[in-house]
């Protein structure tokens, strides 16, 4: 009986055996190639072992799994076995855009550290690890001050982080895993002389470690007072212990001169990643062009790198995008250090006040996943007041997520939460007013515009920089609310002029205006009472035509100049209106006023500039404008009236015929192979390609080409202009500002769709239907030596 309980018992224990796990479910990973994929668990069991992951994806897209897929974990290869939801081997379709599955390997030994997952052509993520492990020895970890929550310093092979500074290691004493380290500052271009505080010794600093007990080490900085630390095991720094209760940014009212300064170290990249991008880049969108800006800095060999960049005032960023890919906050007069550790997987921020941004990149999955549920505004014939009612649940739902975020992480600073919150609501602001330039033969609600202004326009959190989604709100909502405010009458306009004291009227012009103030109400009111279309227009043109509107246009052309003023006059009157404060004002000013000289290439007439400099009190919004005036001011008085690249229409004068026109241009150049541009200077792309010319002549030049170039739309002070700014000359460059029936014409042969459109022509004339984009010069020249 005892022999048979005996054996019962074995059989129970082998039994259980099989199903005793070992569970990793905080899980960190090192740079990976399948940005797509999550690994949020990993299972050992004692017949396999099971990676489970979460892709954010899109419905419709395809993924897939080799069967030669394998896990590596100390030196040996562990086979792929199964998967769920895949088929090893073949492609699965999304149906959502999102999936959870597993993969099974055989079983690999439950005391590994690490595990690493091989996709041989595919995905590769390394250094799978639960952040419950304590690091072993002392290289490659990071650790936290207990009593503050700040990273307090971090130790490589060669260098210690510390100080917002990498110092290098003179020497190394162990002793019963304790550590004594002498440093000095590094080599580090830059950060000796220039961003060291008056009261950083340059003398060798001495780091004292204590063994680690129960996950703790104490860490001494030359004489100072012992700090108790933690090793930072998640892949970002974890809660703080304390709760932030301040509220608000650093807000310089947009002092000109402020900058930020970013010390940091892109630690343990992969082979070639370096080389791929060896430039540290920061973007942020500039609120007074509405364009996004860069500024960027040389990485060294080891990935290190430092950045003082301008910041007009504390703005949202995006930092090393593609790359580390950070969203964070920056604040103007402070220095940050960032880590991107590739082999851990950690990205840690050390320097002023950098609890919030610890922050938002801990709570990065949190945001993505909130940002997910958002509507897509790029809907054809979208419904309006159907889209307005979703995006407030969508934002509800995101506020309700944050809150539990919340409750999940109770010591989250106040001005985190804010941020969050703020960023949600002027994310939908954003996308409404986005989705408003949908709407198709329809006018925007007034409801709906006044909605976005009183909820989130006017309620923008300050400083005005703090979201870059509020650059694109402000933009589309400003451009709807001068649309619902209708146009004013030009004879009121004068007579606002005339009342503040801007223009005299002689008694003869007084009668003018009134004359074309008492007809104009009568000839609208018979054009709407006119039953056909032809009547409406013989009533307009023969009131166009009159000695009235003659008279009165004269009058306006005497004062176009001060007339010119008044849109910007009226949009000065609409920003208060609405509410908006002095400084929004100036700065929305100052973006019509780029944009004007933006788009026309051309600078801005005297009046305007000398109304800019009156009503434009901030020097910031004001500096760029002239700025940008003065840079085609220059450009204007450039003389290339006598360059041989641009002709004339005398050619084709009396030609209406868009082949019949071409052919004539083209004439010329038989024999040759001809590169056809077809751009507009109001076409942001057109000038964006422009600009790279030179570039283009240059990988071109073997080819014995002909760039002729076609503009649509463009006066032909801006046509020169842009000539001039990117130096679209040279002895085979050929320019025609042709009339707008010809220039149509030539469009309607060519069926050009957009702009800019290249074509390219044979030598025998022949227009070949081939993607001649020189924006891909490379392929642009492989088609080109396939035609020699």
């Amino acid at each position: 009986m005892k022999k048979l309980l005996f054996t019962l018992l074995l059989v129970f224990v082998a039994m259980t055996g099989q199903t005793q796990t070992k569970v990793w479910n905080d899980i960190v990973t090192s740079f990976t190639n399948a940005s797509i994929a999550k690994v949020t668990q990993v299972a050992f069991y004692n017949d396999r072992t099971e990676l489970s992951f979460h892709i954010d994806y899109r419905a419709g897209q395809r993924i897939g799994m080799n069967e030669n897929t394998y896990l590596l974990a100390d030196g040996k290869q562990y086979a792929i076995k199964d998967a769920t939801v895949l088929k090893l081997g073949e492609q699965y379709t999304l149906t959502t855009d999102t999936l959870d599955f597993k993969l099974i390997f055989e079983p690999v030994p439950q005391n590994v550290q690490s595990v690493y997952m091989v996709e041989p052509n595919g995905w590769q993520i390394g250094n799978i690890r639960s952040a419950s492990i304590l690091p072993q020895g002392i290289i490659d970890t990071y650790w936290r001050d207990e009593a503050t929550g700040d990273w307090l310093i971090g130790f490589a092979k060669d260098h210690v982080i510390y100080q917002n500074a990498v110092w290098d290691i003179a020497n190394i004493k162990e002793k019963k895993d304790a550590y004594t380290f002498t440093l000095l500052i590094s080599n580090m271009p830059g950060v000796r002389c220039a961003f060291l505080s008056k009261d950083f010794s340059l003398k060798a600093k001495i780091v004292k470690v204590s063994k680690m007990k129960k996950g703790l080490r104490t860490i001494t900085i030359d004489d100072g007072k012992p700090v108790t630390c933690s090793p930072i095991t998640t892949a970002s720094l974890p809660d703080y212990p304390t709760k932030d209760t301040r509220i608000g940014f650093v807000d310089n009212g947009f002092r000109m001169g402020d900058s930020v300064t970013i010390i940091g170290w892109l630690k343990n990249m992969p082979p070639g990643l370096l080389e791929q991008a060896p430039e540290f880049t920061v973007h942020y969108d500039n609120i007074l062009t509405g364009s996004q800006e860069s500024v960027y800095t040389k990485l060294d060999s080891l990935g290190r790198f430092t950045l003082k960049m301008p910041l007009m005032n504390t703005s949202e960023v995006y930092v090393d995008w593609g790359r580390s890919t950070v969203s964070s906050v920056l604040e103007p007069g402070k220095t940050y250090f960032l880590l991107h550790d590739f082999w851990t997987g950690q990205k840690l921020w050390m320097g002023d006040d950098v609890r919030v941004q610890n922050e938002l990149q801990a709570q990065a999955l949190s945001r993505a996943k909130n940002n997910g549920v958002e509507v897509p505004y790029y809907e054809k014939n979208i419904d309006l007041m159907a889209y307005w009612a979703r995006c407030d649940s969508v934002r509800l739902l995101q506020e309700a997520n944050l809150k539990a975020v919340q409750r999940s992480h109770p010591t989250l600073s106040q001005r985190f939460l804010d941020y969050e919150s703020g960023y949600y609501r002027i994310r939908q602001g954003r996308n409404m007013m986005q989705a408003s330039l949908c709407v198709q033969n329809s006018s925007v609600p007034r409801e709906y515009v006044d909605y976005v202004g009183e909820n989130f326009w006017k309620k923008a959190p300050k400083p005005y920089t703090l979201h870059g989604d509020f650059t694109t709100l402000n933009n589309n909502f400003i451009n709807q609310a001068e649309l619902n405010k209708g146009s004013v009458d030009i004879a009121v306009v004068l007579r606002r002029f005339e009342k503040e004291g801007k223009l005299v009227l002689t008694d003869e012009e007084k009668t003018i205006v009134a004359r074309y103030e008492k007809e104009l109400p009568q000839v609208l009111a018979n054009i709407n009472a006119a039953e056909t279309e032809e009547e409406k227009q013989s009533i307009a043109d023969a009131f166009n035509t009159s000695e009235t509107i003659t008279q009165f246009d004269a009058l306006l052309k005497r004062n176009i100049s001060l007339l010119d003023t008044f849109g910007f006059l009226n949009l000065m009157d609409l920003v208060d209106s609405l509410g908006g404060d002095r400084k929004l004002r100036d700065i929305i000013l100052a973006q019509r006023m780029i944009q004007r000289i933006d788009g026309t290439r051309t600078p801005l007439d005297s009046t305007i500039l000398a109304f800019a400099e009156e009503n434009i009190q901030l020097p910031a919004a004001l500096t760029p404008v002239k700025a940008l005036n003065d840079k085609y001011l220059a450009i204007q008085q450039r003389d290339i009236s006598k360059l041989p690249s641009l002709k004339t229409a005398d050619d084709v004068a009396n030609m209406s015929a868009g082949e019949e026109i071409l052919r004539k241009l083209i004439e010329p150049y038989k024999g040759k192979i001809i590169l056809l541009d077809v751009w507009g200077t109001w076409c942001s792309p057109c000038k964006e390609a422009l600009s790279h010319s030179q570039e283009e002549y240059e990988r071109l030049k073997d080819y014995d080409l002909i760039f002729l170039y076609l503009a649509n739309r463009s006066s032909d002070e801006s046509w020169k202009s842009v000539i001039k700014e990117y130096e679209v000359m040279g002895d085979n460059v050929v320019h025609f500002n042709l009339p707008y029936g010809q220039q149509q014409a030539i469009e309607h042969f060519l069926n050009v769709t957009g702009f800019p459109t290249y074509k390219l022509i044979d030598r025998d004339g022949t227009i070949l239907d081939v993607n001649a984009d020189p924006r891909n010069l490379e392929a642009l020249a492989r088609l080109i030596e396939q035609l020699k």
